[in-house]
């Protein structure tokens, strides 16, 4: 009996632990998911503009032999359509050599050729690490150019922390989410919540460590 006390003693005992840190998973998922709500709002669109002076897209990871993954092929895609629908002259691709030695802008503008948009019509920026800069530093290039708007393509779960962000810049804008292939749906997901999260901490950071400003 008496080790029996012990081992229902030390059972208590490892549930205070551990039910603390399970109650913590729903609350915070509670959290990321309605922090943004109230706090990361922007429209995906603050413009009646039906054409635009530029296509900016953000980067995403080549695949480790150099082609281009999956995720940018979409972004490409969508940003080829809009260029041959007439809605901007230009595109901007935007992202450095991140998580391996392919540079991210370099290989959608290659892909974009491919499908025949002409090189003239083609600009990157190899130095953003991050949507922040992503953001910042396509900002940059359109006010250099002396371009007043954009039409933004990104993924989908990618919309809402891009228009947040690009929204305190001061350019007519447009987001436009890609397709994202069925398969890829759970995943894309699963990105969301943490898409989530970082709008829940650009909330409590502050705009002073937000929008690109402090990481060019």
């Amino acid at each position: 009996m008496r080790m029996q006390w012990k081992f229902g003693t030390k059972n208590r005992a490892a549930l205070w632990v551990v039910i603390p840190i399970l109650l913590r998973i729903p609350v915070s998922l509670l959290v990321i998911n309605i922090v943004p709500l109230f706090c990361c709002q922007a429209p995906l669109v603050n413009s009646k503009r039906q054409t635009f002076d530029v296509i900016i897209v953000l980067g995403n990871p080549a695949n480790s032999d150099g082609s281009i993954g999956e995720i940018a092929r979409q972004r490409v895609l969508k940003a080829v359509e809009l260029f041959h629908a007439g809605r901007a002259k230009y595109i901007l691709f935007s992202g450095a050599a991140v998580y391996n030695h392919y540079v991210e802008a370099d290989v959608m503008a290659n892909f974009s050729h491919s499908l025949g948009v002409s090189r003239s019509a083609l600009l990157t920026d190899t130095q953003a690490r991050n949507t922040h800069q992503n953001l910042f530093n396509a900002t940059e290039i359109v006010l250099k150019n002396h371009w007043s708007s954009a039409l933004i393509v990104t993924s989908p779960y990618h919309v809402s922390r891009t228009a947040f962000i690009f929204s305190h810049y001061g350019i007519d804008y447009q987001v436009v989410p890609c397709e994202v292939p069925f398969a890829a749906r759970i995943e894309q997901l699963l990105i969301g919540q943490w898409e989530n999260y970082l709008l829940t901490r650009l909330a409590f950071d502050g705009y002073s460590k937000s929008y690109g400003l402090t990481q060019k």
